[in-house]
């Protein structure tokens, strides 16, 4: 009787399991953007992505300073260093407008920023 009782359990969990196992929640869009980042310019200085969308930034330095990428509403920074290309993402972008900017003493003043808008 036991193995009878075995098999009918084993039968029921796997009914239960294939019934939970519907379509996975889509993952946010993935939308890279990269900038290049040169003595006191980010090029292209506005970006545009869909709302929903997980930016993952790349900063391409190519100038002959440190520079980084800095979004204070996301609480976001990516550091480069000379000739370095880091990437990272951030958060799953809502829809709005954001400033960013180097935020290196003197880059920003210098006209190192630019703006994200989120559609």
């Amino acid at each position: 009787m036991k193995p009878v009782l075995f098999v009918v359990a084993a039968l029921a969990l796997a009914a239960t399991l294939a019934a939970c196992g519907g379509a996975a929640s889509p993952s946010p869009t993935a939308v890279d953007v990269t900038l290049t980042a040169t003595e006191f310019a980010f090029d292209p200085n506005t970006v545009e992505v869909t709302a929903g969308s997980q930016v993952r930034f790349t900063l391409a330095n190519k100038g002959t300073l440190e520079h980084d990428v800095t979004i204070d509403a996301l609480n976001y920074t990516l550091l480069a260093a000379v000739g370095e290309s880091p990437s990272s993402a951030t958060a799953t972008l809502a829809a709005g407008t954001y400033d960013f900017h180097c935020s290196i003493p003197g880059h920003k003043e210098a006209g190192m920023t630019g703006t994200l808008t989120v559609k």
